[in-house]
């Protein structure tokens, strides 16, 4: 061993140990990452097509996303589907100006230099795309007005995706690359609902469903016989995977034949991991200060926010219409290292201040003959993230989504089947992020929410014990500065089959 316990050079080895943990930990097996597409896509082609304004209309499985109380309106049913997306997105870095880099100082620099970054600075070119199955059931259990509903997703590519980052300049020290914040592995995931609705008058139904996510909890036990041979780890994980299900409540009341109104609420949820390190170091058993080393790292992953939403449908002859507006409470956002955005000192987060949003939706329907039905939606979802001039780099962009669908009736095995299908073109509004210049700007600190500096101007060269002129002004290794560009388009298709029974 190099160093005693407690010496600067026994803390590097254990810094080093902790670290080489973490990674094994992270990338240890956990549980599947349970976001929702259908917050992004909706939750059936028919929802889909009609730009996702079906508060007030919708009585089929996805009533267990969009609204429970028009699960008592629903026929027995099974339904199957498919959803793919495909997008062409792109996160543009501007051009970083020279005299801004970590400089080296030598082994006693107090920031590791920017030459030694383990990746170049990136942008996103495109999402990964979605392949999703999902399967949906309503029965009645033989009563009247009551239903029972379940609703699963599968993504055909993947069981799940777990992806942290950093909210501003630490990201330098992992993927060191800005992609979008609410997009991406949000939609990479599986889904559980199950739900009840039931009939209480002839013109009013109730319901309520449960959204389930995962929680998780992974402890690893590090030994670590020799600080000088750190490849020679023994690690053992303990993964404990439980389950965390939140509500989703609604009413679907129909006041006239022509006329249909629906109130919903769906709590907020997220995939939690709590991540825990006991590193052991043969030689520091005597010092209670290094033994056990213990770490903790609580993920917060696919954060889908509350929302309220009301709509209202009307029908004319063949023709029907509905509006949504959904209030959605991204003030509350968790960040994917667990920190409220907004609400928490930590440089990640502080300041931030996402914003709670309304999204407005529309969609139209027509009946053409007896057997087929012609669909059409509109729906603005404006970003909840502000102008990120400073620390932070939350990318994300307001979106305009436009679809198309219809649906036809067919007879399968003597049993009607409907057949759903939709395209959507989601479009990202360009949007153009600048990092303010200030005339000072301040050392990286808990709470410091401005573009901050990571060497102190009065740093001193290690050689020689005197103030380096390298160390004037700001330099920076954030990934966002001095600014970026984000812009893209998302087209989605899906199609459901659903038997009638």
């Amino acid at each position: 061993m190099t160093g005693k316990p407690g010496t600067a050079g026994s803390r590097r080895w254990l810094v080093a140990a902790a670290a080489l943990a973490t990674a094994a930990l992270v990338g240890a097996p956990a549980a599947s990452s349970f976001a929702n597409p259908f917050e992004l896509f909706g939750a059936s082609s028919r929802g889909a097509s009609l730009g996702q304004a079906v508060t007030a209309r919708v009585d089929d499985w996805s009533a267990l996303w969009h609204n429970p109380g028009g699960l008592g309106l629903a026929q027995p049913h099974i339904s199957m589907g498919a959803l793919l997306s495909f997008d062409d997105t792109r996160v543009r870095l501007k051009p970083r100006p020279a005299g801004y880099e970590i400089p080296d100082l030598g082994d006693g620099s107090p920031v590791i230099p920017s030459k030694y970054r383990l990746n170049a600075a990136a942008g996103a070119d495109d999402l990964e795309n979605v392949y999703d199955f999902t399967l949906g059931a309503v029965g009645s259990f033989g009563l009247e007005n009551l239903r029972v509903g379940v609703a699963v997703a599968l993504p055909m590519n993947r069981l799940g995706r777990q992806a942290s980052h950093f909210g501003d300049e630490r990201e330098q020290y992992a993927s060191y690359r800005l992609g979008f914040e609410l997009l991406g592995e949000r939609s990479q995931h599986q889904v559980i609902l199950v739900g009840v609705g039931y009939r209480v008058l002839p013109w009013l139904s109730a319901g309520a469903a449960m959204s389930v996510m995962p929680r998780g909890t992974a402890v690893s036990s590090v030994y670590l016989a020799d600080a000088t041979q750190q490849k020679n780890v023994q690690i053992a994980v303990n993964n404990d995977q439980l389950g965390q299900a939140e509500p989703i409540f609604g009413i679907t009341a129909q006041p006239t034949p022509r006329l249909r109104l629906g109130l919903s609420y769906r709590a907020a949820n997220w995939f939690g991991l709590n991540l825990e390190n006991r590193i052991q170091i043969k030689g520091f058993q005597g010092d209670a200060s290094a033994f056990p080393v213990v770490q903790r790292v609580n993920m917060a992953l696919n954060y889908s926010p509350a929302q309220l939403a009301l709509g209202l449908a009307g029908q004319w002859q063949n023709l029907t219409l509905s509006i949504d507006a959904a209030y959605s409470r991204w003030s509350r956002y968790v960040d994917t290292q667990g920190h409220p955005v907004g609400e928490h000192s930590d440089t990640s987060a502080a300041g931030q201040g996402f914003s709670d949003v309304v999204s407005v939706r529309g969609g139209v329907e027509y009946q053409v003959g007896s057997d087929r039905k012609v669909r059409g939606g509109l729906a603005w979802e404006p970003s909840p993230v502000p102008a990120q001039v400073g620390r932070t780099n939350y990318v994300d962009n307001d979106r305009l989504v436009a679809t198309a669908g219809a649906s036809h009736n067919l007879d399968l095995l003597g049993k009607p089947v409907e057949v759903a299908w939709h395209v959507g073109v989601h479009h990202l509004s360009a949007r153009d992020t600048n990092k303010a210049a200030l005339a000072s700007y301040p050392l990286c600190a808990d709470g410091v929410t401005e573009l901050c500096d990571e060497l102190a101007d009065d740093a001193k060269d290690p050689a020689t014990g005197l103030t380096t002129p390298a160390a004037a002004g700001l330099q920076t290794g954030n990934p966002g500065f001095p600014g970026w560009t984000s812009s893209g388009m998302i087209l989605t298709l899906g199609m459901d089959l659903r038997w009638a029974f």
